[in-house]
């Protein structure tokens, strides 16, 4: 009984690990919160459930008009989360907000059970151990499963080690119960995840490689290469078989289940070779181009396990290395199954970076389970040399240590996004609009707009095709033109294709708008700014220091190269340049009473203006010049940022809304705004 007790010393440590992980990504859960964007559609289907106890068939919110049938093509999570808050979280006292939050962290804290079975089974129980904590503590995974961060993340990374796991077994050892078991991962993964297919497509990836590397490594007495094939691919029959009998299997239940798997190897193949299919992708801040050919792109991949410290950054680089080379080259001539199963994990986890920095969650995944493996096959490797080993176990464990340092700090920087401005504009959209009312935005706050708002969206971060009227390029095109144009018929003709039978028409303008205007303007008008010189920007620029005098008065505030005087009636903006200053010759800004006003510089007054600033410019050594800027410069309410705006950006139908608080404009009345948000209703 003890020799039995002291060989599963591990589960005790597995549970260890799982509480810390736990632990790490509950710090910052704030109650009735969690985080926007992609977490509150998640959010809103699950309430949902929990109000009436199944999936709404037609969603009469997001992408209005409107989404029918596959509104969550993977509710495993909504309804799990559902079914606990029902049972057990709302008789104390708990939010579905709440419960959400805490059950992200749960799901998150999950994956490393997973991961350290798939471990041990590589490398032994040290290496699942080491492989579970680096996989429960990397700062890139943590980041997308925190608790707030309730959405399918936990569930991705979840049932992609679980399947990987369940498909190395079903590899190494083909029996019934291993085919079942892999059946029954693959379903459940589609369950949870939509795109779940890409763990079987690892695992077809890794049995290919076995076959190359039992046909090509292997010494044979048989030296002709055609036989060589053939004897393989006879070998080979069996396995094939196997998988195809649980690809079909898994295909045929997923229908039954209304779970498309051929459609979803579609979908992943058509991301991987074309993802600007949806024009969204384009824009994404998270699939822009990612290069892990470089040392801190490689860092990224596996983790994101950076100090800033350069020694210790160097350490773990050089771990990480070691471990990784010794995970794909330990088994060579040794084990095929193994070494064909990492290097697999090794090249598709390359690859997988390809597509963007969101998809290093993925990579960090594989890239930590041969580094884990990596550690166990150095551990085997040195049995005979107790020196040795016991310094190769210290590595490891200070490797872990590191990770723990890591996972706490980013643990702590982690919560759901909190802004009272915008608390309040999803506030007086619930509470002073009709409730059939629509709202119209760049397509990133759509899924807040349904969920917090509770109003009808024109778009959403989701893809709709054939249950839309129209598809999410028409709505991006639509409503990047909407505010990048400047005839006012124009944009309110292209609203009028979303009201559908909404009472009222409402549109949002954003600060967060003007650093992602290249987008609007570039979907909607086709102007390039990245390429095409006359496709200029605003320019956004914040505060950066401010000087007081004597009698503590703000007189001077610097951003960048522009330094804002106050002379003791207004504010005036200097540009400077080479230690000489210039006057713009419009200037936007608020009056006592809080209204937008324009001071517009003729030039028989740049003199008198420049003489005022004279003195306190001096002191800055910076030369007044007698010549303008041509260029309006808009400074923010609170004086946190200005704004250039170009000349041919001052007409459009954003700056009338956002900057000139809807002067010019006809059809739009500002019916609300704070300092980040302002919100027009439209008469069409």
């Amino acid at each position: 009984m003890k020799i039995k007790m002291e060989k599963k010393y591990w589960i005790l440590i597995l549970l260890a690990i799982f509480i810390f992980s736990l632990w790490i990504r509950s710090f910052n859960i704030v109650p009735d919160r969690v985080l926007s964007f992609d977490p509150t559609f998640q959010y809103r289907f699950t309430k949902y459930i929990v109000d009436w106890g199944h999936l709404p068939l037609w969603d009469e919110l997001t992408y209005y008009v409107g989404r029918q049938g596959d509104i969550i093509v993977s509710p495993l999570m909504i309804y799990l989360t559902a079914f606990i808050h029902n049972i057990l979280t709302k008789n104390f006292g708990l939010s579905l907000l709440t419960t959400a939050s805490y059950m992200s962290a749960i799901y998150g804290a999950l994956i490393v059970i997973p991961a350290f079975f798939l471990v041990k089974r590589l490398a032994g129980i040290k290496a699942g151990l080491l492989g579970a904590f680096l996989i429960g503590t990397a700062p890139q995974i943590l980041i997308r499963t925190f608790g707030s961060s309730y959405d399918t993340d936990q569930m991705a990374l979840f049932f992609l080690i679980l399947n990987l796991y369940l498909g190395l077994r079903f590899l190494q050892k083909k029996t019934i119960p291993n085919f079942c078991w892999m059946t029954i991962g693959m379903i459940a993964a589609t369950l949870g995840w939509a795109l779940s297919i890409y763990s079987f497509l690892l695992i077809i990836g890794s049995s290919i490689t076995y076959l190359l590397l039992q046909t090509f490594l292997i010494e044979s007495e048989n030296r002709n290469i055609t036989k060589k094939i053939k004897k393989s691919l006879i070998e080979y029959k069996n396995e094939l078989i196997g998988l195809i009998g649980v690809f079909s299997v898994s295909t045929l239940l997923g229908y039954i289940l209304k779970i498309d798997l051929l459609k979803n190897i579609m979908v992943i193949i058509g991301f991987a070779s074309k993802p600007e299919k949806w024009i969204v992708n384009i824009s994404i801040a998270e699939l822009q181009p990612f290069n892990i050919f470089n040392l801190n792109g490689w860092m990224m991949a596996t983790g994101r396990f950076i100090t800033g410290d350069k020694l210790i950054d160097t350490i773990i680089t050089i771990t990480i290395i070691s471990f990784t080379l010794i995970g794909l080259f330990y088994n060579y001539k040794k084990d095929n199954r193994k070494l064909s199963f990492i290097v697999t994990l090794f090249f598709l986890g390359i690859y997988t970076t390809f597509r963007g920095i969101r998809f290093t969650e993925f990579s960090s995944i594989l890239f930590l389970i041969i580094i884990a493996s990596g550690f166990g096959y150095l551990l085997k490797s040195l049995n005979k040399d107790k020196l040795l080993k016991g310094l190769a176990l210290g590595i490891g464990i200070l490797f872990a240590f590191s990770a723990m340092s890591m996972g706490i700090q980013y643990g702590q920087s982690l919560g759901p996004d909190i802004n009272y401005n915008w608390d309040s504009t999803w506030e007086f959209l619930r509470t002073q609009t009709p409730e059939d009312s629509i709202v119209g935005t760049w397509w990133d706050p759509g899924h807040m707009i349904a969920a917090l708002a509770e109003r009808r969206n024109f778009a959403d971060g989701a893809h709709c095709d054939n249950s839309c009227l129209f598809t999410i390029n028409d709505r991006i095109t639509d409503l990047g033109a909407i505010m990048a144009i400047s005839n006012e018929h124009d944009s309110l003709e292209l609203i009028k294709k979303y009201k559908g039978t909404s009472s009222k028409v409402y549109w949002i303008v954003s600060d967060d708008l003007i650093s992602k205007y290249q987008w609007l303007q570039y979907f909607g008008t086709g102007c390039d700014a990245t390429t095409d010189p006359t496709c200029q920007l605003y320019q956004l620029i914040p505060q950066q220091q401010a000087l007081q005098n004597e009698n503590n008065d703000i007189i001077v505030r610097i951003y960048s190269n522009i330094i804002i005087v106050n002379n003791g009636y207004v504010n005036i903006p200097i540009y400077t340049q080479n230690n000489e200053g210039f006057v713009f010759g419009d200037i936007l800004s608020y009056d006592h009473n809080g209204e937008i006003t324009s001071l517009q510089v003729p030039e028989s007054q740049i003199t008198a203006l420049t003489k005022s600033v004279e003195p306190i410019m001096d002191q800055l050594d910076i030369k007044m010049s007698d010549k303008m800027i041509p260029t309006t410069i808009w400074l923010s309410k609170d004086m946190t940022y200005v704004v250039m705006i170009p000349d041919t950006l001052k007409n459009t139908i954003f700056t009338k809304m956002f900057f000139l608080e809807g002067q010019g404009l006809q059809n739009f009345k500002q019916v609300f705004r704070n300092e980040q948000v302002k919100i027009y209703e439209i008469n069409i």
